[in-house]
């Protein structure tokens, strides 16, 4: 290992990335976290946690402080927007197989600031925002990350590299890796509001799969907001969905009502 720090480098300041360098030093073992992100980004993102997730973070006494932050969904649905019928699947048949026998709705970015709290008390694990890798070497010792900053050219090594840098990921395009598996032919369309649809669809659960007769739609529960995840129409450009009159358009058809709706985020 000579001209190797005995480290592991981790790309990736998200979920993955840091629970991994939690873990890691539970072992002992030394990680430095590199994330392109000047900061932890509070942008729409994954919104559930399911019962695997939560029992793994129970080792690390997480997953209390992330419930406190987030909406518990003990059942989901499959509606039929017209007539409103449904199939709810309660998940309370997983007690005898899990801590958590439910979904938990919560921003991603909440379990990442849970992370970062523990991992700033962390002497075996180094967070570094700002840092944007560019090069990868590797040799049968180690490996060497060359990364951007502001403050010029960072050089670090190590052991072994985890990307956990998501589907867009450098440390997959440095290694000329190709993403195997499908594609949906559809692309979703995510909306936020703070409309409250629960008073005005009878019924309607956390979680919520709904399918009409102009198109599917879902509706999951945040805290304090509704995820609206919507599809272009037929003939309708990606472009042309993201627009805010596509969105309202959509959304009047779920529950028409006199006023425009407020929309905090859009993304696709």
């Amino acid at each position: 290992m000579s001209g190797y720090d005995n480290q592991v480098i981790i790309v990736g300041a998200g979920p993955v990335g840091l629970v991994t360098a939690l873990r890691l030093a539970g072992f002992g073992i030394r990680s430095v976290v590199i994330e392109a992100d000047a900061a932890l980004m509070h942008d729409l993102r994954a919104s559930t946690f399911h019962p695997p997730s939560l029992d793994m973070l129970d080792e690390y006494g997480i997953s209390d402080e992330l419930i406190a932050q987030g909406l518990l969904c003990h059942s989901w649905q499959i509606r039929m927007h017209e007539t409103g019928e449904h199939v709810a699947f309660d998940l309370s048949v997983l007690k005898n197989d899990t801590n958590h026998p439910y979904r938990l709705q919560c921003e991603q970015y909440k379990l990442c600031e849970i992370l970062l709290a523990r991992l700033a008390d962390e002497p075996l694990v180094e967070v570094r925002f700002g840092s944007r890798l560019e090069r990868l070497m590797q040799d049968d010792d180690g490996v060497t990350a060359v990364c951007s900053t502001a403050a010029g050219e960072l050089v670090l090594t190590g052991r072994m590299l985890v990307g956990a840098d998501g589907a867009r990921s450098a440390v997959r395009e440095q290694l000329g890796l190709a993403l195997e598996g499908k594609t949906y032919p559809e692309t979703t369309v995510l909306a936020t509001t703070r409309f409250p649809f629960e008073a005005h669809l009878p019924d309607l659960a956390q979680v919520n799969y709904v399918w009409s007769g102009w198109g599917t739609y879902s509706l999951l529960r945040l805290p304090d907001i509704w995820r609206c995840s919507l599809y272009p129409d037929v003939d309708e450009s990606i472009e042309e969905a993201l627009t805010p009159a596509s969105i309202e358009r959509k959304l009047q058809r779920i529950v028409p009502r006199d006023a425009p709706y407020e929309v905090e985020e859009i993304r696709a």
